[in-house]
């Protein structure tokens, strides 16, 4: 339904208008495409890292899931999507193989050995056994000193915990400078913590080693800080651009990157199927049914089971998303644990948007549920959008959905507007509005009646500029 209003030219204009232009966007005037590298610390510094992290080659795993079989500490995904999402990790990695997997149930995560006597031998005979073990990967969170020793003299060879493969994952994803900083902070910051504890730490001078820190963090933080303004330059150039904004989030591996290429038909994204394969804020023009030009801000995934820091590492980045005006939250269903994946997507936004935001985040999100061309029992996901980005299924009704939710959120109206043939109008109305149909006026052909897409703002510019009182 259209609002209709219609313009009478004056003869004489008491002001020019003038034409605000709106400026074409383009991916590059938002989002640096800078390959520049971080000043790195001096090396012996990145000697350091390389030792504690103990990934400085490829490695073949055997994958441990521990899991806690009831009580407080349960969780409720399963140990197998647990275990599958371990596995995943491992394969991101260039060149690092799984050998062996197994699923270990626990009854606290809290002991010394993590494992019993029972299991902690037949885990030991399972990895001497095996030459091609040359790591051992315990998808827990953070180990701590004392397990990972233990497992270390039982096993003879490195010991890994989530913290670390993921820490190597982002080091070897991030492209940009901001996300190389945002990297160098959180492995700065879990060094730290381990300093006093690891044994590669123990040669050098504790003063020394704080002084490297310290001088490694400021910096890092300065240059972050300097990224930080610029991202909200930009953000402050999009709101002039008056561009809605979408962002894409989801659990990592959901399928966004996809979904944006099919909405954008940018054929320079190239999706994949691993895990964290967006570390940092890329921006994407697409077009809605009517002809809306919006931007889609495709964000880094979020994964489960992560130190708190880690991912303060990365507010700086989800500040984007925060800040949209619509949240597009994109749910594999194809996957196990769903619900699982959807708790902690959402409460990740809740607390982004606590530290960052404005306080209504649930009131932006709009649910998708993808690869529904492989999902099973469809009929508990009825009451949500089902998609597939990779076969284009209903991207059609997607689009409806977003710009019927994009007016309403920006505060759009759709109007016809009857203005005289041959004037400032049209021109203006091109450029500073979403231009629908133009079609001759039935009953006086002097007259166009022009269907336009425009905000209350600009709504007002064009009566202020064209409507005679």
């Amino acid at each position: 339904m259209f609002a209709r209003f219609i313009v009478k030219r004056s003869k004489t204009f008491l002001k020019n208008p003038g034409l605000i232009s709106k400026p074409k966007f383009t991916t590059r005037s938002l989002c640096s495409n800078s390959e520049e590298n971080i000043s790195e610390s001096d090396r012996e510094y990145e000697a350091l890292v390389e030792s504690f992290f103990r990934l400085d080659k490829e490695h073949s795993c055997l994958v441990i899931q521990p899991y806690v079989k009831w009580g407080p500490q349960k969780l409720s995904i399963s140990p197998d999507e647990q275990l599958e999402e371990a596995v995943a990790l491992i394969k991101t990695l260039p060149r690092w193989t799984v050998e062996e997997t197994t699923k270990i149930p626990l009854e606290s995560l809290d002991k010394k050995t993590l494992f019993k006597t029972g299991n902690l031998d037949k885990l030991t005979r399972l990895v001497r056994s095996n030459q091609n073990i040359t790591a051992v990967f315990v998808n827990s969170s953070n180990l701590k000193r004392v397990t990972a020793n233990i497992l270390y003299d039982h096993f003879q060879v490195p010991i890994l915990d989530r913290y670390k493969i993921v820490m190597r994952i982002f080091k070897i994803h991030a492209t940009t400078k901001h996300a190389k900083l945002q990297v160098s902070l959180a492995e700065l910051h879990y060094i730290r913590r381990k300093a006093q504890q690891e044994s590669v730490f123990l040669t050098h001078d504790p003063e020394k080693l704080k002084l490297m820190f310290d001088e490694r963090e400021q910096k890092i933080k300065a240059e972050i800080q300097q990224l930080r303004k610029q991202r909200n330059l930009l953000r402050s150039k999009r709101r002039k651009m008056d561009y809605p904004v979408v962002a894409v989030v989801g659990y990592t591996n959901a399928g966004k990157t996809c979904l944006i290429k099919s909405l954008t038909g940018e054929e320079r994204l190239q999706p994949k199927d691993q895990l964290f394969a967006t570390l940092d804020v890329t921006v994407h023009s697409g077009l809605l049914p009517s002809g809306l030009e919006v931007l889609y801000i495709d964000t880094v995934g979020f994964l489960s089971d992560l130190p708190t820091n880690l991912i303060e590492c990365f507010v700086a980045t989800l500040e984007d998303a925060v800040l949209a005006d619509l949240i597009l939250f994109v749910e594999d269903i194809s996957s196990t644990a769903f619900e699982y994946k959807r708790d902690h997507v959402l409460k990740t936004l809740k607390n982004l948007d606590e530290q960052v935001g404005t306080g209504n985040i649930l009131n932006k999100i709009v649910n998708v549920a993808n690869k529904c061309d492989i999902a099973k029992n469809l009929d508990q996901f009825k009451d949500m959008l089902l998609i597939s980005a990779k076969k284009g299924i209903g991207l059609e009704e997607l689009r409806n959905l977003l710009e019927n939710r994009i007016l309403e959120v920006t505060g759009r109206r759709k109007i016809t507007i009857k203005i005289e043939n041959g004037g400032e109008e049209m021109r203006w109305l091109h450029k500073n509005s979403t231009v629908l149909s133009e079609l001759p006026d039935v009953e006086n052909s002097q007259y166009m009646n022009i269907d336009v897409i425009i905000t209350e703002a600009n709504l007002s510019k064009f009566k202020h500029y064209f409507v005679k009182s």
